[in-house]
C-alpha cells in the first residue's frame, strides 16, 4: 500500500534505534506495524495522522518489535533441514511419521508411514508435493475444528485459505477470510486451537488491544501457555527454504 497523496507523513521515521518505512492510507483508521520477512519494518497509519501521535505509539511497542526480531534472528539461523529419503520423519498433528518411498502416484499417510513416490523424490518434488498435501489436509482437518471455536467467540470467517504466510501462523483477510499457514498442520491439536482463537478474536479486535486478548481468554483461559509453547514449537516445524515464522 503506498502512501497517499494528502498524507503530511514522512516515507521513513526512526524510532527507539529502529528505522521504519511508512505507509499512509485513507483506508485506515488504527496505527500497525510489519515485520516483513525481510526484516523491514513498516509503521501503517491513517492519512490523516499526526506524526507526533505515530511515533509516541510506535514508540511505547519499541521492546516488542525487538522482541520479535530477536525471535525472527533465532529462528532463521536454525532452519529445520529435510531429506527425502525413507526413513526421514515428518509430524502432523503433533504425531511423527516415517516417510517411505513407493510407487504411490501421490502423497498418503497409510498404515503408519507416510507414503511418497520415489519417482517424486527422487526428481526434487518432494518438497513441492508433501506441501501440498499437508494444504489438503489441512483443508480438509480445519473447518470442524474451527466451527466450535467460531460459534463460542460469535465470529464466524466466511472463507478458509491455507497458503504459505511468511512468518505468521495465521491472518485474517478482507471479507473476514481466515487465512492459516500450511505448516500448523505439523502443530498439535492444542497449538492449532490458540491459532485458530488468536485470528477469530481479530474478527471483532483488528489490534492487540486489552480487549482482543480478554476475547482470547475467555475461550482459552491457558492462552498463555499455549502461546508460549507455539514459540518453542515453532522451531521445530519444517519449512523449506528457510521461511520461518514469527508470530503477532
Amino acid at each position: 500500500m503506498i502512501p497517499v497523496a494528502s498524507s503530511n507523513l514522512p516515507l521513513t521515521v526512526r524510532v527507539g534505534g529502529l528505522d521504519f518505512a511508512v505507509r499512509a492510507s485513507a483506508a485506515r483508521s488504527t496505527f500497525g506495524i510489519t515485520i516483513e520477512r525481510d526484516g523491514d519494518l513498516v509503521l501503517r497509519a491513517p492519512a490523516d495522522a499526526e506524526l507526533s501521535a505515530l511515533v509516541d505509539w510506535a514508540r511505547a511497542r519499541a521492546a516488542w518489535v525487538y522482541r520479535k526480531l530477536a525471535d525472527k534472528d533465532r529462528l532463521v539461523a536454525t532452519p529445520v533441514t529435510k531429506q527425502f529419503l525413507s526413513g526421514e520423519g515428518f509430524d502432523l498433528l503433533g504425531r511423527h511419521y516415517r516417510l517411505r518411498l513407493g510407487d504411490e502416484p501421490e502423497v498418503q499417510l497409510r498404515d503408519g508411514w507416510l507414503r511418497m513416490s520415489r519417482e517424486s523424490a527422487e526428481a526434487g518434488r518432494g518438497a513441492e508435493e508433501l506441501i501440498a498435501w499437508y494444504r489438503q489436509e489441512a483443508l480438509h482437518w480445519l473447518p470442524a475444528r474451527i466451527e466450535p471455536w467460531a460459534a463460542k467467540m460469535a465470529a464466524r470467517p466466511r472463507q478458509l485459505d491455507v497458503r504459505d504466510l511468511g512468518y505468521r501462523w495465521g491472518s485474517l483477510g478482507k471479507g473476514e477470510r481466515l487465512n492459516l499457514h500450511w505448516a500448523i498442520m505439523q502443530l498439535s491439536p492444542s497449538l492449532i486451537d490458540y491459532v485458530i482463537v488468536h485470528e477469530l478474536a481479530h474478527v471483532d479486535e483488528p489490534n492487540h488491544t486489552t480487549r482482543f486478548w480478554a476475547a482470547v481468554r475467555r475461550v482459552l483461559p491457558d492462552y498463555d501457555q499455549r502461546k508460549s509453547r507455539l514459540s518453542e514449537a515453532g522451531t521445530s516445524l519444517w519449512i523449506p527454504a528457510s521461511v520461518r515464522r514469527i508470530h503477532d
